[in-house]
């Protein structure tokens, strides 16, 4: 009886500490109703590797209530290439310790993409985008998460300090294709948060 109740406490504390690490989170971008600002910049659509086609919000997939935004894109392989979506907007996240997406690949997409966040920040306009990208796996959501505290090396030629968190104007998602391999489809991205 004793080893019961144990059990059952252990359990109510790990569900217990679970809800209160979710209540953690800020989802500032869930995609519901509408691309809540989202779109595939002026300059991308005029490079020839950047691949992004169309933005839309869309219930296709959702890792999180109904609506994602979808990405049409045609990486055509043999070259490096890159689908680029972003909201400019002014954003304080100063409370905050990380950022994440989730991204959707459908299943019947190949092996081989990757994503990675990207950042405008400061007075300057300072682009910094992730140190690393983020390996997306058919037919699963995926999250891409970076660090946000001072002192992170989540973020290429950045010093990360509070001011980096205190003026962000620009979040971007890239999906990347190296060379391989070619794909002519969405993608989907989903409940953009915070982490406090």
């Amino acid at each position: 009886m004793k080893k019961l109740m144990v059990a059952a406490l252990a359990i109510a504390f790990v569900f217990g500490f679970s809800s209160l690490a979710r209540a953690e989170e800020r989802v500032i971008f869930g995609f519901e109703k509408d691309t809540q600002g989202w779109e595939i910049p002026e300059w991308a659509l005029e490079q020839e590797d950047h691949v992004a086609k169309t933005v839309e919000a869309s219930k296709d997939f959702a890792k999180e209530g109904s609506g994602s935004l979808k990405v049409v894109s045609a990486f055509p392989g043999k070259t490096w290439t890159a689908a680029l979506i972003e909201d400019f907007e002014y954003f304080d996240w100063t409370p905050y310790k990380a950022i994440s997406a989730d991204i959707y690949l459908p299943k019947e997409a190949p092996v081989g993409l990757k994503a990675k966040m990207i950042l405008t920040v400061g007075e300057g306009w300072k682009f910094t985008e992730m140190a690393r990208s983020v390996a997306l796996v058919p037919g699963e959501w995926v999250t891409v998460t970076a660090n946000l505290m001072p002192g992170s090396e989540d973020w290429k030629k950045m010093v990360v300090d509070d001011n980096f968190r205190k003026d962000v104007r620009k979040i971007a998602v890239r999906v990347e294709s190296n060379k391989k391999p070619e794909y002519n489809g969405p993608f989907y991205i989903d409940n953009v948060r915070l982490t406090k």
